[in-house]
């Protein structure tokens, strides 16, 4: 129940968001600010939280208790909210065989340069940052016990899924006949009723049915009667993504899959979310062509109308029509402004861990952004793409929210940017959890040092040379913690940040921090005359 709450208070705080982030934008628009308004309501949270902890220190247990389910839940469906951009690119150019090869390689040279260089940069910041602050700790947030560390992740609110019987009738029948001094091969598995398992079915696909229903009963409906059909588009891709996650779960929880364990991670890594929700939808749109006999310009005009629900309220105000200025494509930056919002509250979560380390975030950031605005246009440049597809490259890995405006600084392809940027976010939801495996990243535990030392070591002495071997265990854990998120929020932007959530990892908070920090400066970069030259100059080279 506690699961369907936090899915019901996320829906309501999508809603509620948009109270703030619309108006803001507003604002911002008419005074010509390239500034996405969720990025400044992140930041008005993250303080208002840390002020408030400050004034009422309960303010923490108050998070953890009551708000901290519903933002894991936002977070973990961020994604959603870039299936949007995903289906715009059915509209643009089709790039030839030759341009598609370029760009795809000067991506993956780019990506690859970029995450070597943000993870040994990062490192060697931190490492640098202990020896000036004097400390050889362990970064973990200790404050009163406070903190409790993330639930195991769930794609929807549903209930736990089991490849067995529950334990504890074989536990009691075990404890019988221990007793009766039976055989344990007379123990006969527990049989669950079938209306049983009927009830728990239905109460895991329970987000399908209740989509599937409301599509029925108001999509259906308003779409016949108005021809309207932003409600009922909407539905169908909320129904999408719903499909898609509980695909994906369901692939993780088989039974036959745990036979072979490299098919089952190749075949989860391909039943990505974004990508089947992503094929869905194309689908859906490429049906609706064929059924109305419209161009795909059209209905992907259609479908997403302004690049910010704002634009359309705007366009509203101003006497425009509700039809023809509010798309299904338009209503997925609500999703996508909370989850970005809600990273706010993980900063304020992981506080302590960020104060340790901003110096390195802050450092590694602007070394990047710097050399990322000059370093990724060159190669694409010298790769041979043409100028203003070497110009989205300044803004590569920036997630779209910061990287539209820095795009539109330099004058570069807003369509290759976002591109690149789902890709990425793509890449590494699909290789993610394989790289961090590979490279030994302890981010889903934090254990203290001194909870691994026995009586008999301090019996024998060996308490003191243990902790020490822990501290320094625990300091390169924590380096390598910090290194990956830094480069996760450098390199796969919101939806890299989203991942990690649904992978309740501690690096969470850095990827968080780092994407903001980079994200700002790379705008603020393209934003200065010198620089914005410079860049253009290296395009036309």
């Amino acid at each position: 129940m506690k699961r369907f709450r936090d899915a019901g208070m996320g829906i309501v705080f999508i809603f509620l968001n948009q109270l703030l982030v619309v108006p803001i934008q507003i604002v911002l628009d008419l005074h010509s600010f390239n500034i996405p308004a969720s990025v400044l309501v992140m930041l008005l949270f993250w303080v208002f939280m840390i002020v408030t902890n400050y004034i009422h220190t309960g303010t923490a247990q108050l998070y953890n208790k009551h708000l901290r389910g519903t933002i894991d839940f936002l977070g973990r469906h961020m994604s959603f909210g870039f299936v949007a951009s995903f289906i715009m690119l059915n509209k643009d150019r089709t790039p030839s065989a030759i341009e598609v090869s370029k760009i795809a390689g000067a991506f993956l040279i780019t990506t690859a340069i970029s995450y070597i260089g943000a993870y040994l940069v990062t490192s060697g910041s931190f490492k640098l940052e202990q020896q000036f602050r004097g400390q050889q700790t362990k970064v973990c947030d200790l404050e009163d016990g406070n903190k409790s560390w993330p639930r195991p992740s769930t794609a929807l609110p549903t209930l736990p899924t089991e490849a067995s019987p529950r334990p504890l009738p074989q536990l009691s029948r075990l404890s019988v006949t221990l007793v009766k001094n039976k055989c344990l091969t007379s123990i006969e598995p527990v049989k669950r009723g079938s209306t049983s398992q009927f009830i728990d079915h239905l109460v895991r696909t329970s987000p399908i049915w209740i989509c599937f229903f409301i599509l029925t009963v108001v999509g259906i409906p308003v779409s016949i009667a108005t021809r309207y059909d932003t409600p009922f588009e909407s539905l169908c891709f909320v129904l999408f993504w719903i499909l898609s996650v509980q695909f994906q779960r369901s692939l993780k929880s088989s039974c036959r899959l745990q036979r072979s364990p490299r098919l089952r991670s190749t075949i989860v890594i391909l039943a990505n979310p974004v990508m089947v929700t992503w094929a869905l939808g194309t689908g859906y749109i490429w049906i609706k062509t064929a059924y109305t006999k419209q161009t795909i310009d059209v209905i992907i005009s259609e479908f997403h109308r302004h690049n910010t629900l704002s634009e359309g309220i705007m366009a509203i105000v101003e006497g425009g029509n509700l039809t023809n200025h509010i798309g299904a494509g338009d209503l997925f930056g609500p999703v996508l402004d909370a989850g970005i919002v809600c990273l706010g509250f993980k900063m304020f979560e992981y506080r302590k861990e960020l104060w340790e380390s901003f110096v390195t975030v802050f450092t590694t950031c602007a070394i990047l952004a710097v050399v990322n605005v000059f370093l990724n246009v060159l190669i694409a440049r010298v790769i041979g793409l043409k100028s203003t597809d070497a110009l989205a490259f300044a803004a590569r890995s920036v997630t779209i929210a910061l990287g539209v405006p820095a795009i539109q600084n330099l004058g570069g392809s807003a369509t290759i940017m976002s591109a690149m940027v789902i890709f990425g976010g793509i890449l590494f939801q699909m290789a993610g959890n394989w790289v961090f495996s590979i490279m030994r990243i302890q981010d889903q535990e934090c254990q203290q040092a001194s909870d691994s030392i026995s009586d008999k070591d301090v019996e024998k002495g060996f308490a003191t040379e243990r902790n020490e071997r822990d501290s320094r265990r625990s300091a390169g854990s924590d380096n390598a913690v910090i290194a990956a998120g830094v480069t996760v929020g450098i390199n796969a932007a919101a939806m890299g940040t989203a991942h990690l959530i649904e992978r309740d990892s501690r690096a969470t908070a850095y990827s968080a921090l780092s994407m903001t920090l980079f994200g700002a400066m790379t705008v603020a970069l393209t934003a200065f005359p010198g620089v914005s030259e410079a860049v253009i100059y290296l395009a036309n080279l």
